[in-house]
C-alpha cells in the first residue's frame, strides 16, 4: 500500500509537468557533431564536457567524454551556436537552416593574438543549468580559493556540506548533508564507490586537494545507475586525467605555523596518440605537539601520510575509450595525551594514547564502446577493487579492521528517438568486513548483484524527466527495490525548477561509522538484530538567474528536501552517559532542510555569495522524539572573491555563522563532568591571497581568524581511564588561528 501511494503521488507530479511540456513543445530540428581542441603538439583531439548552447535562447547541452554532442533546434533558438570550455577560447558559429551536423575546434586560452592574451576564468562553483538533478560543481578554481589540503577542507565555501570532527583525539572528520551524517550520502570517485565502510572516519583525508579536477555535489537521491545507497545526496570527485590536463609537471608545496608540511607532485606523459598516463603523488606530515587549551591532550594528532595514484588512458577515436589506475595509501596517526608516545609505561602514568596505522590499496578500470557511428548507442563498464587494513588502539581499546570490496557495473545506453533515451544494466557489489574491538568481533560478508533500468524523456529546451528503478539482492538483508524520479522544467529562459523523489538503502558499520565514541569510556551496546537502513527522500528547488550588464549575472537558488526513515540504526548517546547504544528505529526519524543562496557579480572580477540554511532533524530514542544531536539548526555563509585584471592577484574571504547544536545528555555524570544541553553559536573566518606568475603561483592565508575554539572539549581529561572520560562531545573548532603559505609550479 505504501508503494502504491508513493507511485500515485509521483504520477500526479509527473502528469501536469508532462502536459505542460507538451503544450510548449515546438517542432525541433536536430544537430549533432563533435567538439575538439588543439594539444601542445598542435594535434587535434576530442574535448569532453564542453558547453554548447544557442546564443539567442541560451538552450544547450554538453559534449560527452569523446567530445560528441546532440542538441535540439527550434526557430526560437536562432542560428548562432556557441562553443565554450574552461581554458579555451570560446567560438560562435553560424548554423544554416536544415543543417544536421556541425562542430568546432577550440584553441587553448593563453594563445597570443596580435599581442593580446585571451583568458577565460571559471567561477569557483556553479549550478549546472541543464542537469535534471540539481548539481553544484566546485571547480579547480574554487578549490584553490582556500588551501584545501584534502577533501575534508574543500567545503568551507559551501553551505550544502558541513565537515566536523568526530572526537578531540584522533582527528577523524565526517561530513553532513541535509542534517544527516555523510554515510547517507554516496561518496564516489568518477561515479564509482569510494569512501565507505571502515574507511569512513579518515577517508576524507585520503583525497589531496590538488588531485581533484572538480567536485560535483547533488542533493537528494542520485541516479539508479550509481547504486542504491544514496539517501541524502551524492558527492562525486573527478580526479585529474592525463588526456584532459595540460600540466606536464605540477608541484605544490604547503606549510603552516603548526608545522604541518605537504608536497604534491603530478607528472604526465603521452606515450603515443592513443595512450597517456598521469602520476599523482602526495606526502604530508605534522609532528608538532599542540596543546593550546592546556588540558594535557594534543589539539591535533601527529600524522604522516604517503599517497600515490597512477592512472592511464587509452582512446581509439570513434570506437572506444578506456581508463584504469591503481592507488596506494600509507598513513599513521598518533594522538592523545601530550608526549605519551615518548613516555615509557605511559598507561600506568595516567597518559592516554591513540595510534592507528592504515594501509589501503585500490584499483579501477573503465571501458566504453560505441555501437554505432553516431554515438547514440554505447556500452560502458566500470570495475574497482579496494583492500583497506587498519590496526591500532584507543587507550585500552584495541581496534582492527579489514575491508575487501569489489564493484562492477555494466551499462547499456541508447536512444529510441532524440527525445526518448534509456539506460539499463547490471551491477555487483561485494564487501568482506572483519572488525575487532577488543574481544568483540563484527564480521560480515555482503554479496549484492543488481539490475537497473532508467528512462529519460528530454525536451532539451523545456522539460526533462528521468524515471528509474533497480532491484538488488543482498545476501544478508534480502531484496532492495529502489525507485527514483527526477524532473526539470525550464520555467523561463533564466528560471529552472527541479523536483526529485526516491528511495535509498544502506547497511551500517556501527563501530567504524561511530569511531568518535571509541575515544571515550562509553561502553558499546549493540543489538543483535540490526536491519538495513531504509529511507525516502523528496526535494524541490528553484534556480533563477538575473542577467546584469557586461555578461555578469546574479543567481538565486532556493531548495527544500525531506528525508523519512522507514528503518534506521539508531546510535543513542542519551540513554546512558557511559554507554552508546545501537538498535533499530522504533518510531519516527526525519530531516527537513531548507536552503537559499544568492551569488552576485557586482562588477567585473568581484563575486560574492550569501547563503542561509535551516535544519529540522529529529529521531526517536527509546520512545521519545528528540532533536538529533550534533546537528546545527542553522548556518549562514558569506564569501567574497576578487580577481584583478589578467588574474594576477586573487583575494578570497569566507565567513561562516554556525548555529546551536543539541548535545547528548550528561545529567548522569557528576556535576564537574556535565555539559550544557546546547552548544554555543560561533563565527569563523578564513582568508587567502594569491599572486600568479607565468609558471607558478604564490599563496598565503589564515584560517579561523577569530581564533574561536570549543572550550573544554574533553570530558574527564584529568582522568582518561575513569568512567566519565569522553572526547566525542565535539561541536566546534579545536584549533585556533592558523597561518599558512604555499607555492604552485606548473609546466605545460
Amino acid at each position: 500500500m505504501e508503494l502504491n501511494r508513493i507511485f500515485m503521488s509521483i504520477a500526479i507530479m509527473v502528469l501536469p509537468a508532462y502536459l505542460m511540456a507538451q503544450s510548449h513543445r515546438p517542432s525541433p530540428g536536430h544537430l549533432h557533431g563533435q567538439v575538439k581542441t588543439v594539444n601542445n603538439k598542435g594535434n587535434e583531439e576530442s574535448l569532453p564536457f564542453a558547453s554548447i548552447y544557442w546564443l539567442k535562447s541560451h538552450q544547450g547541452t554538453t559534449s560527452d567524454e569523446n567530445g560528441q554532442f546532440h542538441i535540439s533546434r527550434t526557430p526560437a533558438d536562432g542560428d548562432k551556436l556557441v562553443f565554450s570550455f574552461v581554458g579555451c577560447v570560446s567560438d560562435t558559429i553560424m548554423v544554416e537552416s536544415g543543417a544536421t551536423e556541425t562542430g568546432a575546434t577550440l584553441k587553448p586560452s593563453g594563445t597570443r593574438l596580435g599581442g593580446v592574451e585571451i583568458k577565460e576564468r571559471l567561477d569557483g562553483s556553479f549550478i549546472s543549468k541543464l542537469k535534471p538533478i540539481k548539481t553544484e560543481v566546485i571547480t579547480e578554481s574554487g578549490l584553490r580559493k582556500l588551501a584545501c589540503c584534502n577533501l575534508s577542507e574543500s567545503f568551507e565555501n559551501s553551505a550544502t556540506v558541513d565537515v566536523g570532527y568526530t572526537d578531540a583525539v584522533s582527528g577523524a572528520k565526517q561530513i553532513q548533508m541535509l542534517g544527516l551524517a555523510g554515510t547517507y550520502s554516496q561518496l564516489m570517485y568518477e561515479n564509482m564507490p569510494f569512501i565507505r565502510g571502515v574507511a569512513a572516519p579518515f577517508g576524507l583525508s585520503y583525497v589531496p586537494g590538488t588531485w581533484m579536477q572538480s567536485i560535483q555535489v547533488s542533493k537528494g537521491t542520485a541516479s539508479v545507475i550509481n547504486g542504491y545507497e544514496s539517501v541524502t545526496g551524492q558527492i562525486n570527485i573527478e580526479f585529474k586525467k592525463p588526456e584532459h590536463t595540460e600540466e606536464r609537471l605540477f608541484v605544490n608545496v604547503y606549510g603552516n605555523d603548526e608545522a604541518r608540511l605537504e608536497a604534491n607532485v603530478h607528472a604526465k606523459a603521452k606515450l603515443n596518440d592513443n595512450l597517456s598516463t598521469l602520476l599523482l603523488t602526495h606526502f604530508s606530515t605534522q609532528q608538532s605537539s599542540i596543546d593550546n587549551n592546556g588540558d594535557g591532550f594534543l589539539d591535533a594528532p601527529k600524522t604522516h601520510q604517503l599517497n600515490l595514484f597512477n592512472r592511464w588512458s587509452y582512446e581509439k577515436e570513434g570506437s572506444m575509450h578506456s581508463q584504469f589506475g591503481i592507488g596506494i595509501i600509507d598513513e599513521e596517526r598518533s594522538g592523545g595525551s601530550k608526549d605519551w608516545d615518548k613516555t615509557a609505561d605511559w598507561y600506568n602514568k595516567g597518559l592516554y594514547g591513540v595510534n592507528l596505522k592504515t594501509h589501503r590499496y585500490q584499483g579501477f578500470g573503465k571501458v566504453g564502446f560505441f555501437l554505432d557511428k553516431e554515438g547514440h548507442t554505447n556500452i560502458g563498464t566500470q570495475f574497482s577493487g579496494t583492500y583497506h587494513d587498519q590496526k591500532g588502539f584507543y587507550g585500552l581499546r584495541s581496534y582492527e579492521a579489514i575491508q575487501k570490496s569489489l564493484y562492477a557495473n555494466i551499462i547499456l545506453q541508447g536512444e529510441i528517438t532524440e527525445e526518448h533515451k534509456y539506460s539499463a544494466g547490471i551491477s555487483y557489489q561485494y564487501d568482506d568486513y572483519k572488525e575487532t574491538l577488543n574481544e568483540l568481533m563484527m564480521n560480515r560478508i555482503e554479496s549484492v548483484p543488481g539490475v537497473f533500468v532508467q528512462y529519460t524523456f528530454d525536451l532539451a529546451t523545456r522539460f526533462t524527466a528521468i524515471a528509474g528503478a533497480r532491484a538488488d539482492f543482498n545476501s544478508k538483508y534480502g531484496t532492495f527495490f529502489t525507485p527514483r524520479l527526477h524532473l526539470r522544467y525550464q520555467v523561463s529562459e533564466n528560471a529552472t525548477l527541479r523536483a526529485s523523489a526516491g528511495k535509498g538503502y544502506r547497511t551500517a558499520s556501527v563501530v567504524s561509522e561511530n569511531s568518535g565514541y571509541l575515544a571515550s569510556s562509553r561502553q558499546f551496546v549493540i543489538a543483535d538484530d540490526l536491519k538495513a537502513e531504509e529511507a525516502w527522500n523528496y526535494g524541490i528547488n528553484l534556480t533563477q538567474e538575473f542577467p546584469l550588464n557586461n555578461d555578469r549575472k546574479a543567481t538565486v537558488t532556493i531548495d527544500f528536501y525531506r528525508t523519512d526513515f522507514m528503518n534506521q540504526v539508531v546510535a543513542d548517546p542519551d540513554q546512558n552517559a557511559q554507554k552508546i547504544v545501537f538498535y533499530n528505529l522504533n518510531g519516527q526519524s526525519y530531516s527537513n532542510s531548507f536552503q537559499t543562496e544568492v551569488t552576485v557579480e557586482p562588477f567585473k572580477g568581484f563575486t560574492t555569495t550569501a547563503a542561509f540554511r535551516l535544519n529540522d532533524v529529529k529521531i526517536t530514542e527509546t520512545g521519545t522524539l528528540k532533536e538529533k544531536p550534533f546537528v546545527s539548526k542553522y548556518k549562514g555563509l558569506l564569501t567574497l572573491s576578487y580577481t584583478t585584471r589578467f588574474d594576477k592577484w586573487s583575494f578570497d574571504f569566507t565567513t561562516q555563522f554556525n548555529g546551536t547544536q543539541r548535545l547528548p545528555d550528561t545529567e548522569g555524570n557528576p556535576e564537574k563532568y556535565r555539559r550544557d544541553d546546547y552548544s554555543s553559536e560561533y563565527f569563523i573566518l578564513h582568508g587567502q591571497i594569491t599572486r600568479r606568475f607565468k609558471n607558478f603561483d604564490v599563496y598565503a592565508g589564515a584560517e579561523n581568524l577569530t581564533n574561536y575554539t570549543q572550550q573544554h572539549p574533553i570530558i574527564g581529561s584529568d582522568d582518561p581511564y575513569g568512567p566519565y572520560f569522553d572526547s566525542s562531545m565535539i561541536w566546534g573548532p579545536l584549533l585556533g588561528r592558523m597561518f599558512y603559505a604555499g607555492v604552485r609550479l606548473t609546466l605545460n
